[in-house]
């Protein structure tokens, strides 16, 4: 058999709060490259609260709810390719889950952990406007 598959059930990663309305389960991220695979849930109402601008492809896929950028609302089965240097400011009427998968980022990489999540929460494009 192939070693270089990973699987991930669904109650292997916890679930964390990443601002209030929103919470993630990061999958998988290889700390060389800063690649990441991220379950993301937002509550009904929240919206980003500032224009995200990718250094890198992102790809967003939407598996429930409604995922609103640029006038657009788009539902489960949407997929959402923001190239790099591409912008976007995203919210949700009624809530929402994806799949996103960062190309590489490079002021990220490893597990989780207190430092890096306030670095996540200090920027502006990930403050939230949530109700």
């Amino acid at each position: 058999m192939n070693g270089n598959i990973t699987y991930v059930e669904p109650d292997a990663t916890e679930w964390f709060e990443f601002r209030p309305g929103s919470r993630w389960q990061i999958l998988f991220e290889d700390p060389s490259t800063g690649q990441r695979a991220i379950l993301v849930e937002w509550e009904p109402g929240y919206s980003m609260g500032a224009v995200d601008r990718h250094e890198r492809d992102e790809v967003v896929f939407v598996l429930a709810g409604t995922f609103v950028q640029d006038g657009r609302a788009c539902g489960p089965g949407t997929y959402i390719h923001h190239w790099a240097g591409s912008q976007h400011q995203a919210s949700t009427p009624d809530g929402c889950k994806f799949l996103e998968i960062v190309t590489g980022h490079p002021e990220r990489s490893g597990a989780v952990n207190e430092d890096q999540l306030a670095w996540f929460r200090s920027l502006v494009t990930c403050s939230p406007t949530h109700r």
